[in-house]
């Protein structure tokens, strides 16, 4: 009697056991591929929108972190610029001083604080100045990024493209795919001018390509493409009219198809490999 208790009482035990085995499975998520959970956060992830403020400030934490865990050595290329300071005489008064310092602190190495000064000559009237202080910072490559940022668009077209040359040699200066991604999304939120939005654009599409391509892992790879998919997304709809247009551009070239509508980006990620837009 004893021993058919005792067994009873095993049973019961394991039959316990096992509905709560079988509860606490039906409680976690299925492995997560492109097929299944995967798709939904997508979808989701869509939805809610991006939650990254992206900026100029942003750029710059960006760029001290990528310098701090990489232990990253500032690059030099030929011919560091040296102005004849008889040039400077052209210069108001105020614009020469700085001019002169910035000279000085260039021939110290001392990268700092020439991007110090050169933030403070970026507004100056001058082109000729602000052409000194893009000449002046491509030379601190990688570390000027976020002051070369904010001169891509400048008024003047000769100084514009001298900022746009030296940010994309700064940028290729990076070889981490995530921070590559995160400097050009950065760059082209801060962006207004066409010129820079396509020059920056496809720096943007060429990093997204090798942010998604650097992992072998499927899932992996899919998040990934979620994450660039929702950039498309905040670009195309954002208020500036030429980061949506450039958003929208590049949503076609990534993707592979013309942009509609946040719904058709979410079929999208659904299937990517399958998507079909709707017939007209």
């Amino acid at each position: 009697m004893k021993n058919k208790t005792l067994w009873a009482a095993v049973g019961g035990l394991v039959l316990a056991a096992a509905c709560l085995l079988a509860y606490f499975c039906r409680q976690q998520p299925a492995t997560r591929t492109p097929d299944g959970v995967a798709k939904a956060a997508g979808r989701a992830k869509l939805a809610a929108g991006s939650k990254t403020v992206d900026g100029i400030d942003e750029m710059r934490e960006v760029v001290k972190s990528h310098i701090r865990e990489n232990a990253w050595t500032r690059m030099r290329r030929p011919g560091k610029p040296s102005v004849d300071s008889s040039m400077f005489g052209r210069f108001s008064d105020a614009d020469r001083k700085l001019c002169e310092e910035v000279q000085a602190a260039m021939d110290a190495d001392d990268s700092k604080t020439t991007i110090r000064l050169c933030s403070k000559l970026m507004s100056s009237s001058d082109p000729e100045v602000r052409s000194h202080v893009v000449d002046a910072l491509g030379w601190f490559g990688f570390e000027a990024l976020p002051e070369l940022t904010t001169m891509l668009g400048d008024s003047d077209e000769g100084v514009a493209q001298s900022a746009i040359n030296a940010w994309e040699s700064g940028f290729s200066e990076i070889e981490d795919p995530a921070a590559r991604l995160k400097v050009s999304k950065m760059a082209l939120n801060a962006l207004s001018s066409k010129d820079a939005l396509q020059s920056i654009g496809a720096q943007f599409s060429i990093a997204a390509t090798d942010f998604i391509d650097a992992v072998e892992d499927e899932n992996e790879a899919f998040e990934r493409r979620i994450e660039v998919v929702q950039s498309l997304v905040d670009m195309i709809d954002s208020s500036n009219e030429s980061l949506s247009e450039a958003g929208r551009e590049l949503y076609d070239e990534i993707t592979g198809h013309e942009w509609i509508s946040i719904s058709e980006a979410e079929r999208y990620l659904d299937d990517p490999d399958n998507y079909e837009p709707p017939e007209e």
